[in-house]
């Protein structure tokens, strides 16, 4: 007697809000690049845009880590959403401990982290897309 194997079921997809908040990081990083380069190349006005902002990142970072810890469809994503809430904390002591100690070894490494951050961001968003693409065949 034969079994038919029955077709693997799909993943569930991660909620609307979560997609929303993985569009919003790599945005939101791309966001401080430019506020950095016209407060360094325009106006200093603009850093405590991006210092602003830089805060701002937090809320769908942390959105994200909630959910991927509480909700069952975002459970996929713990690995990279936590990598991105050690890469945002580093980001904070990196530009605050560079400030304080004057040390410009740790505040040049501030970008390159925010470039680290872009690329866990993205490939977050593109885990998300995948994931939504495979469920709505």
């Amino acid at each position: 007697m034969t079994t038919i194997a029955s077709a693997p079921q799909p993943r569930p997809v991660v909620p609307f809000w979560f997609l929303r908040a993985a569009r919003a990081v790599p945005a939101g990083i791309l966001a401080q690049y430019l506020l950095a380069g016209l407060a360094l190349f325009q106006d200093g006005l603009f850093w405590a845009w991006h210092g602003g902002l830089g805060l701002a990142i937090f809320l769908p970072i942390a959105a994200m880590a909630l959910a991927a810890w509480l909700a069952r469809p975002a459970r996929a994503l713990r690995w990279w959403t936590g990598l991105l809430v050690v890469l945002y904390v580093l980001q904070v002591v990196l530009i605050v401990s560079g400030q304080s100690f004057g040390s410009g070894l740790l505040q040049a490494l501030h970008p390159f982290n925010g470039g680290l951050m872009l690329v866990a961001s993205l490939v977050l968003v593109a885990k998300v897309e995948r994931n939504r693409a495979r469920t709505a065949r």
